[in-house]
């Protein structure tokens, strides 16, 4: 019997990463599709990276020096790989999982959801601090008015599905290179119910959902921020014989004119006459919240920023940011001769 890590060209520590990079590189050199190709060789390097890549298998393997009920590794003996393509960006495990795990037929465990449904709304930047709604009318599917989302016309029954004999599922038969394979799937006439209407509802078809406009009701919390995403449960698309889809609305808060938002701090800029930076006073300033008047400190500093407390952006506690106010000194353009006097004045105080 070949030793599995000899024929792989590894340590008998190496990790799985090097078990894999090993593999890919082998299997790419003795692909029988590639010139210079070796089947044999090719069959070897599969079957030691089937028995060293499964941890339980390798396990067994460097204990007993084999995989117990064969002395060859799992499930690579007497197939044809003459015909197989594309082995760059394959691996046999990922082929299996495609035929008998997440790549195949759904389980009946997990249930149907419709298409989730996103939509962008323009929210101006007030709205967004201090919370709003909306309303908005969407085209989608829902479930069927007519017949409720039973897909059978009012006053009809549903009979057993001629297909499936009412089992809900039926036996689907798969060719390829491994050979050939046999799934449980859904059957496509009934949708796994077992059942169809007598006779089809007139305005869906049988469907059980229908397109219309509904109008979504959407609540924006105080404080959200541009990009941010609220979700609606339950309110995308509609599907037969599954759960409604989800709507999520893209909020796009609208730049303000005075405004910034710093977190849960706003910002604004504030100009302020060089004399009353110099000597201090009050000035009325708008807020999001209305007017209200701040006190400007005696030689205040350009760029100087004035913090009124729980002015700015409400937070989740019920407690609110502040709003900073950024100073900004107001040079005179033109200096007459008076004021050139009084800037004297100030140079020989130092000023």
């Amino acid at each position: 019997m070949k030793d599995y890590y000899e024929v792989l060209g590894i340590d008998r520590n190496a990790s799985k990463d090097e078990i894999k990079r090993a593999y890919h590189r082998l299997a790419h050199k003795f692909h029988p599709d590639k010139k210079g190709g070796d089947e044999q060789k090719f069959k070897e390097v599969n079957e030691a990276y089937q028995v060293l890549s499964n941890e339980q298998k390798r396990k067994q393997y460097d204990q007993f020096g084999n995989v117990s009920g064969t002395g060859q590794g799992p499930g690579t003996a007497g197939w044809d790989f003459s015909g197989f393509r594309g082995f760059d960006d394959v691996e046999v495990g990922d082929i299996f999982e495609t035929f008998f795990g997440q790549g195949g037929f759904r389980s009946g465990g997990g249930r149907r959801r419709g298409r989730d449904i996103s939509i962008d709304i323009d929210v101006p930047f007030q709205e967004a601090v201090f919370g709003t709604e909306r309303r908005v009318l969407i085209r989608k599917h829902a479930v069927c008015d007519e017949c409720g989302g039973t897909g059978a016309e009012k006053g009809t029954s549903e009979i057993s599905c001629t297909a499936c004999h009412g089992a809900g599922t039926v036996r689907d038969t798969k060719r390829s290179f491994f050979g050939t394979f046999t799934q449980i799937v859904e059957c496509a006439r009934c949708h796994g119910r077992g059942k169809v209407p007598e006779r089809k509802c007139s305005m869906c078809k049988g469907e059980r959902v229908f397109p219309k406009s509904e109008e979504i009701h959407i609540v924006v919390p105080a404080g959200i921020e541009n990009g941010e995403v609220v979700r609606i449960a339950e309110k995308g698309e509609a599907a037969r014989d599954a759960d409604p889809g989800d709507l999520y609305v893209k909020i796009r808060v609208l730049p303000h004119p005075r405004f910034r938002r710093s977190k849960n701090d706003l910002l604004m800029r504030l100009e302020i006459p060089l004399s009353e930076a110099l000597l201090g006073g009050s000035q009325e300033v708008e807020t999001l919240d209305g007017k209200i008047r701040i006190k400007i400190p005696q030689g205040v500093h350009d760029g100087e920023v004035l913090k009124v407390h729980a002015k700015g952006v409400p937070r989740d506690d019920g407690s609110r940011g502040d709003l900073l106010i950024e100073v900004k000194i107001k040079m005179p353009k033109k200096i007459s001769s008076t004021l050139k006097a009084l800037i004297e004045e100030l140079k020989k105080e130092g000023l």
